[in-house]
């Protein structure tokens, strides 16, 4: 009888460190795939995968807030005909960008001098 419990354990214990493995390599495809998009060349940790994944997460989406910043900037500006608009505009915005995970991101926008204009 012991020898059918060492057994099944050892299979439980196998099929535990299948699922470990399958969760760990997709947790390292996800934060490959967000460190291309942030052009990040650092190496990934082997420890702590799901933390750095949060925290380059967080990266993406400061990374997408100054794009729409930006985009906000330069809309505003082609709306108001009589460019009224400030040519550079800052801003501190302080926002939890992922979970728990609140930061203070410096925005500024500058937009390009249109021709014609002096």
């Amino acid at each position: 009888m012991r020898a059918e419990t060492m057994a099944h354990a050892e299979e439980l214990r196998s099929v535990k460190d299948d699922y470990i493995a399958g969760a760990s390599a997709s947790l390292n495809k996800t934060a490959a795939v967000i460190m291309k998009i942030l052009e990040d060349e650092r190496k990934r940790p082997t420890r702590r995968l799901r933390a750095f994944l949060h925290e380059k997460l967080g990266d993406f989406a400061v990374m997408w807030y100054r794009k729409g910043f930006n985009r906000g900037h330069k809309e505003s500006d082609r709306q108001w005909k009589d460019g009224s608009v400030p040519r550079v505009l800052r801003y501190d915005a302080t926002r939890e960008f992922f979970t728990d995970d609140e930061r203070t991101v410096h925005l500024k926008s500058k937009l390009k001098r249109k021709r014609g204009r002096r």
